[in-house]
């Protein structure tokens, strides 16, 4: 049955979707000095490597593509980017001319006829013009026995259990059923990557695949927003074992392409068609419209932030998302990287007052739901954040009131950064006055930065109503523990876990 899944993984990829799984399957067959080229100066080149065989070093390039390989495709398109293989040396300065070289064509598909005669043609006319070997080719029959030979077969010989087996296919299979997932629920899923040596290559290719796999399932149901996340948690594990710098760019590259792709989905709808998608149908579409006004903006803001990419569309998108009241009306705490991510984009675009305005707007719904029990924390399923929200009205529902609030603590830091006595003053006032209290999370060790295990709330009854020169309690502890993330790295942590944020690597 796996081997179905991978088969089905091949025929159905993007390109883009497939590089990262590819260079761990190259580091798994001995292949090394890996570099992925692909882009408008890659002169036919997606990736080039480097192997020893027999004795002497040879020097690969590898050019991709997905699904069949038809004669139109290979005369048009395949064809004229060997040919730039061949003819241009330039690509890369680990790209060594002075040893031999092999070209290899891959594609997750297969070359049908008569492509597969006219890619024979070409190699004799190679050998005849250039007198060099001919071009191989790796199709979907060999990628397949490769990923499971390499891969996912010592995988399981490694581990000696059924456990990977269960859970990948239980999770494959609520993924093509459309069940509705959470951020905690993705993270407990890929909590296991955490556990495992990624020095040893087939526990990296088993992540790999893992991760794009269903990051390209969630695609494939119009679920971006899922898709990212998948992405982000494979950016953790990187993080934590200190392999980002080796993907980062083809990882970043992923999770923009996607994004970017959900950008094209929502500017194509009409203005019914948006309407149904922010409200949706149903008992709790109403609840449902703030959620995804939210996540809209989340996925936005953290295209902006990663691929600094500020076009007049982009910014008109996303003040427009902005607009929505549901997206100054979180449900929960879980929405705090919301408001944060959202806050870190507006002061990027040097729209402060727009921002100040936006902190006001959340502040009153803040205050008018703390004027009942409050909104739920971090860590509620979705169904249990909307019994708190409307617990007050249905004397069935027995949710207990709650005073405390994470989103609190990101306000009050954000109106601290932005300098303003004034703003700061009056949002503090009106929590002081509905009795909220700011809450916050802490990470003792370093090396319990990627999870949720061992994190501590403190909650501040005291805060003041004055403006402090510095950021909030939890921002000061963090940089006297000197945590060096980059933006990037600190981004992706924190669009994945949503209890913790590292706004003093942005607002500087």
């Amino acid at each position: 049955m796996l081997k179905n899944v991978i088969e089905n993984y091949l025929l159905s990829i993007k390109e883009v979707q497939f590089f990262v799984p590819f260079q761990g399957l190259l580091e798994g067959m001995e292949y090394y000095d890996i570099h992925l080229i692909h882009g408008p100066s890659e002169f036919g080149k997606d990736f080039i490597a480097k192997k020893d065989q027999d004795g002497e070093t040879v020097q690969y390039c590898f050019q991709i593509k997905v699904g069949d390989v038809t004669f139109g495709k290979f005369t048009s398109e395949i064809k004229p980017q060997l040919l730039e293989i061949i003819t241009n040396k330039i690509s890369h300065p680990n790209f060594d001319t002075s040893i031999s070289r092999e070209i290899i064509f891959v594609t997750t598909g297969k070359i049908k006829p008569p492509a597969t005669i006219s890619f024979q043609e070409f190699n004799h006319f190679i050998d005849e013009t250039f007198s060099l070997k001919p071009i191989i080719t790796w199709e979907q029959k060999k990628l397949l026995t490769d990923f499971m030979k390499i891969g996912i077969e010592p995988f399981f010989e490694l581990h000696n259990s059924p456990e990977f087996v269960s859970r990948f296919f239980d999770f494959f299979s609520k993924i093509k059923k459309g069940y509705e997932f959470s951020s905690f629920d993705i993270v407990s899923y890929t909590d296991y990557w955490l556990t495992l040596d990624l020095s040893l290559k087939e526990n990296r290719l088993q992540v790999l695949f893992e991760s794009y796999f269903f990051s390209k399932l969630f695609y494939e149901n119009g679920d971006h927003f899922n898709s990212v996340l998948i992405l982000t948690s494979l950016g953790r594990v990187l993080i934590k074992e200190q392999l980002f710098d080796v993907y980062s760019d083809m990882l970043i590259n992923s999770i923009t392409y996607t994004i970017r792709e959900f950008l094209i989905v929502i500017s194509q709808k009409t203005d019914e068609e948006r309407k149904s998608y922010l409200v949706g149908n149903g008992l709790f579409s109403l609840l449902l419209y703030p959620c995804i006004c939210l996540q809209t903006l989340e996925l936005l803001a953290l295209y902006i932030l990663l691929s600094n990419e500020i076009g007049e569309s982009l910014k008109s998108n996303f003040l427009e998302y902005l607009n929505e009241k549901g997206s100054s009306r979180p449900i929960s705490d879980n929405f705090g990287t919301s408001i944060m991510l959202i806050a870190l984009v507006l002061i990027k675009l040097d729209e402060t007052e727009i921002l100040k305005k936006y902190l006001v707007n959340v502040t009153v719904w803040l205050c008018d739901r703390y004027e009942q029990n409050g909104i739920a924390p971090i860590g509620y399923k979705r169904d249990e954040e909307y019994e708190q929200i409307i617990s007050e009205h249905l004397s069935g529902l027995t949710f207990h009131e709650r005073k405390t609030c994470f989103i609190a603590a990101i306000i009050l830091d954000i109106c601290v950064y932005l300098g303003d006595e004034e703003l700061y003053s009056d949002i503090a006032n009106d929590f002081r006055a509905v009795e909220i209290i700011p809450e916050y999370y802490h990470v003792n060790e370093s090396n319990q930065l990627f999870n949720y295990d061992n994190v501590v709330t403190q909650t501040d009854h005291e805060f003041s109503l004055e403006l402090k020169s510095n950021f909030a309690k939890y921002i000061s502890y963090r940089e006297e523990k000197k945590i060096e993330f980059s933006d990037k790295q600190a981004l992706l942590l924190m669009f994945l876990l949503r209890d913790r944020y590292f706004p003093e690597i942005f607002l500087k």
